[in-house]
């Protein structure tokens, strides 16, 4: 199976139905399957089977024919954060070799300003016109015949992971690896097909698989060009939006809109969320306030999707006054073996920390020109997440911390997001970053990255000797920073080596 036949086989089933909305655009699944036809057959004519077709824009409905058009071709889709600065795209283009780049109207004087840096680019097509072709021409004079079938292991993404702890790595993703996340989670997932769902990140990321997850099911996505909470509430209610996917700082954001009591959400059955865990007191107010159900997944680029599922009546659960489980990423889903092991890679006893490793067909094919890197990546058929973690009796596995985040100080292990958990429970803090940095003496010592709440008027101290109240002294942070904002990635991850370099920078003036 290859993922265009997710399209194919629900415009067999409902042709009419809406696939996809974006502002006043609305795209049935025989229209769109019609699109990615004619994008894949228009590929066909300026690349090779094999190639890597970049593609740079905000989200709009092209960049989801783009999702299956590109791998239906027989080629690559190369995600391209359009958040980075051009010199940094252009580098990955240049490591992608990719021979298209599909650009859209506010990109396109900057990359055509770093050509030179892309020398394996032989064509660039604008979404708005320009380039060496015109997106709209090329695609349009294509033809709608269903393009030749591929082998379901070629590379149909390869996407760029955020960096968060170095530099961006090309993970390469099969069609059988994508289809394989997407049916886990129509598994796992409470999916009917009158599903109506709002898509809010960015599509130039992994957790856009999401947009398959329920097409494979023939309902409806809406997307956003960006979120903001006025079109956010508008939608929900124009398009009788029954789920959606929010960072847990999204929710936050949203709770604290003016009027958010009185908004019309009566179709909203379910919110998603992932990249970190959601604070007791914001579930449990969304769940009053928004009057729907909660659900978590955990996954990463390199595995395609999710392979931790955290459903509603654990959350439920959570609300309830079990708030134990809010530390939990959920239980593992059923396409997907997981271990949890020791330096050593011998199984950790149940209930004690390790790092987990993943085994099964979501697993990526490696990373793009890295043998070295892939290898050292896999042991014995495993792939190492990198993530410590632990499982409970139900199940359940929590992440105790990243292994690169884990803080070495005095020969002792600090988990960061043990001691983040506890800044939180300060009636004054609202976000909050643990690491290390640097120490003559310790190795390294513990360093909080603080954002205070508007209105509190804390100095560090006293956030340290709340830290003391309830940690070993060697967790305790040393240096508490205030910052206005925590810096993230796409996908709302904290990124903790900008605010090391940050600190490091500051401790050599």
């Amino acid at each position: 199976m290859l993922i265009n036949d997710i399209i194919e086989f629900a415009a067999r089933k409902h042709p009419g139905r809406t696939a996809l909305r974006f502002e006043e655009q609305v795209i049935t699944f025989a229209g769109m399957r019609d699109r990615i036809r004619r994008v894949a057959n228009a590929l066909r004519t300026v690349a090779e089977p094999g190639d890597r077709v970049a593609v740079l824009s905000g989200n709009r409905p092209e960049y989801v024919d783009l999702y299956y058009g590109v791998p239906a071709a027989g080629m690559a889709l190369t995600f391209l954060n359009h958040r980075l600065h051009p010199s940094e795209i252009a580098a990955l283009v240049n490591h992608a070799q990719a021979s298209v780049l599909i650009v859209s109207g506010e990109h396109l004087g900057a990359m055509s300003e770093h050509r030179a840096a892309m020398p394996t680019v032989k064509t660039v097509i604008a979404l708005d016109g320009g380039g060496d072709a015109d997106y709209t021409e090329l695609v349009s004079a294509a033809s709608t015949a269903e393009p030749p079938r591929v082998d379901e292991d070629s590379v149909a993404w390869l996407v760029y992971t955020s960096g968060t702890t170095g530099r961006p790595k090309g993970v390469m993703l099969s069609h059988k690896n994508l289809l394989t996340g997407v049916i886990s989670s129509v598994a796992h997932w409470n999916v009917p097909d009158d599903q109506v769902f709002l898509f809010c990140f960015p599509l130039c990321h992994v957790g856009g698989y999401v947009v398959l997850v329920n097409h494979l099911r023939s309902c409806t996505v809406g997307i956003l060009r960006a979120y903001d909470n006025a079109t956010f509430l508008r939608l929900v209610a124009e398009w009788k939006v029954t789920n959606t996917g929010l960072a847990p700082t999204m929710i936050a954001f949203l709770l604290r809109h003016p009027g958010i009591e009185d908004e019309d959400l009566g179709t909203l059955r379910a919110i998603g969320y992932g990249a970190s865990a959601i604070p007791a007191e914001v579930l449990r107010r969304g769940m009053e306030v928004l009057g729907c159900d909660f659900y978590q997944g955990m996954g990463m680029s390199e595995l395609g999707g999710n392979i931790l599922h955290f459903g509603e009546a654990e959350h439920r659960r959570a609300a309830a006054g079990e708030t134990h489980l809010l530390a939990a990423a959920g239980r593992p889903m059923d396409l997907a073996s997981i271990r949890i092991v020791d330096p050593d890679f011998n199984d950790v006893p149940p209930g004690e920390p390790g790092e987990m490793l993943v085994r099964g067909d979501q697993v990526m094919l490696g990373y793009w020109r890295e043998p070295e890197l892939t290898e050292a990546s896999f042991r014995n058929g495993w792939f190492r997440t990198g993530d410590v973690v632990r499982q409970d009796a139900e199940g359940m596995v929590y992440i105790v911390d990243r292994l690169k985040d884990m803080i070495i100080t005095g020969g002792e292990n600090v988990a960061s997001r043990e001691v983040e958990e506890i800044l939180y429970r300060h009636p004054a803090v609202q976000d909050v970053a643990v690491f290390g940095v640097p120490d003559p003496q310790w190795g390294e010592s513990v360093c909080a990255a603080v954002v205070l709440r508007e209105g509190s008027a804390e100095d560090p101290d006293s956030i340290i000797a709340f830290a003391r109240e309830h940690l070993g002294g060697y967790k305790v942070p040393r240096r508490i920073e205030f910052i206005r904002e925590l810096p993230r990635n796409i996908a709302g991850k904290v990124l903790k080596r900008d605010l090391r370099a940050v600190h490091i920078a500051k401790d050599q003036t």
